[in-house]
């Protein structure tokens, strides 16, 4: 797909990239030999790095690729995703469900928990599914952020795994060195570039579109659909359902979101940062989706897919998810196009870099550690801890460069992504839930709970090929079964935890 990256543009996108390796590297000089400030950054992370770091995790290059695909296939009925994400956000923030009660445990991973509550064996069943469900997540990552790419700096299709091996091994550089200390430095960095790239593109795709043509565009194509959650084919009631669920799941039990939490200095510190952060996710949703409508309103003019035009770039037909940053290719100028691919590299190298800690750290703390104790093994030393991370990040990802640059998800990435996660986060938020604040939840009940969900989450999405929504609601309805029943048949309840559980490590 033709574009014009000039010179202006590179040099933009190189310098950018260079400060932020320097950055990364200066954060080495910080963590000494402590797990606990490798992981969560020796836990004392104020308000304002906070948000910057959380909302520079959770938006990245592939947010808003999937956000804007949503966007062009149901219009502004996808936004009903994002103000649920946000407000769920909010509400976290503001009460402490579940944030508060772990920030006080002093725990580095959420499966930690599973041990403190559970038993041991939980907790290792628990790492084991958040790793698959985490790494079939992140797995797609590298390609469609990679797509993203080349479309808008054209610099070609074919060089997509060379430009994608560079910048995982640019973040795999930093992060492995440096841990959370260097995430938290160069997400802060990343996360002004990324502010000033959305501004940007926001005001150029409502510009180029029109927003009467985009309100024109989305009556013709989807009518009331494209308006309506309820009404839209992907949506509706069980959908808004499952979403909800899901939302207050990925923000006390993702794993990536809680290593924020608890790596702030104390509780009120991690509430307010998740309150603020949930203003900002709810533009992290909604103004990429105005992109993909955007994308809509110039391209869509190709035969009919699943309803909706397909999108039809200097007269070939593209695939929905790349409608977006053909749109960007062709509207941006130069210097600006520099400015945005630079912001987007800074979205996908905080996001990426975050990730490789976040299962790396359950990789190392919740499934070797862990088994080596049910072994007898002698105890690591803080350093040796540190080594394990590490290892396990090299491993990561090099199942990244296999895996995300040749899958290709079915359907929308977005509810892809939603499903994966499901895998461990149907069980994990109900086991947590049930642990913190029901007294009767048993081990029993709670390796129900995980196998009931995971299997609630793969078993209809990957084999019988249920909706997305309908897979979902499943997961979620059959972990909480698994919960109860497990409970009431095997009565004896987990432990009690008085926080704070956990010795500074």
């Amino acid at each position: 797909m033709p574009t014009t990256f000039t010179t202006i543009d590179w040099i933009i996108v190189v310098a950018y990239l260079s400060v932020s390796v320097a950055a990364g590297l200066v954060g080495k000089r910080f963590i000494g030999g402590s797990v606990a400030h490798y992981l969560v950054a020796g836990r004392e992370l104020g308000t304002f790095l906070g948000i910057a770091t959380l909302a520079a995790t959770e938006i990245g290059t592939i947010t808003y690729m999937y956000n804007a695909e949503l966007g062009y296939r149901y219009g502004f009925a996808a936004f009903g995703a994002a103000l649920i994400s946000g407000l769920v956000m909010i509400i976290v923030g503001r009460t402490g469900f579940v944030i508060s009660r772990f920030r006080e445990m002093r725990l580095m991973t959420v499966p930690e928990f599973f041990e403190l509550k559970y038993s041991r064996g939980l907790r290792l069943l628990t790492g084991a599914l958040v790793a698959l469900g985490g790494l079939l997540n992140m797995g797609v990552f590298l390609k469609i952020e990679g797509k993203f790419l080349t479309i808008v700096s054209g610099i070609g299709s074919h060089y997509l795994i060379e430009a994608m091996t560079v910048i995982l091994l640019l973040e795999l550089l930093y992060t492995v060195l440096g841990g959370m200390v260097s995430v938290v430095i160069t997400d802060f960095i990343q996360y002004v570039l990324l502010s000033i790239a959305t501004i940007l593109v926001s005001m150029y795709a409502v510009h180029h579109a029109g927003w009467t043509n985009m309100l024109s565009k989305v009556t013709s194509v989807m009518g009331r659909a494209g308006f309506d959650p309820l009404a839209a084919p992907k949506f509706g009631l069980t959908f808004l359902i499952w979403q909800t669920l899901l939302w207050f799941s990925i923000h006390t039990c993702w794993q990536t979101t809680a290593m924020r939490m608890l790596s702030t200095r104390d509780a009120k510190t991690s509430r307010r940062v998740m309150s603020w952060t949930g203003l900002i996710f709810l533009g992290r949703g909604m103004l990429p989706m105005l992109w993909g409508i955007a994308a809509l309103t110039i391209f869509g003019s190709g035969a009919l897919n699943g309803g909706v035009p397909n999108p039809v770039v200097s007269g070939r037909t593209v695939a929905p998810i790349d409608a977006m940053p053909a749109m960007l290719a062709a509207i941006l100028g130069p210097g600006i196009k520099g400015l945005v691919v630079a912001g987007m590299l800074a979205a996908t190298m905080s996001v990426n870099s975050s990730y490789l800690l976040g299962w790396s750290a359950v990789i190392s703390q919740d499934i070797i550690l862990p088994f080596r104790q049910m072994r007898n093994a002698a105890p690591l030393s803080s350093r040796a801890q540190i080594v394990v991370n590490r290892i396990a990040n090299l491993l990561v990802s090099l199942f990244l460069m296999f895996w995300g640059l040749y899958y290709t998800p079915p359907g929308a990435v977005y509810l892809y992504l939603n499903i994966t996660g499901t895998i461990f986060l149907a069980g994990a938020f109900v086991c947590v839930v049930g642990g913190l604040y029901w007294h009767r939840a048993s081990v029993a009940g709670g390796y129900l709970a995980m196998l009931m969900g995971a299997a609630g989450a793969i078993i209809p999405f990957f084999f019988l090929h249920w909706s997305e929504n309908v897979t979902g609601f499943t997961a979620f309805a059959l972990a909480g079964l698994g919960l109860v029943t497990g409970s009431f048949l095997k009565a004896k309840p987990a432990r009690r935890i008085v926080a704070p559980a956990l010795e500074e490590a």
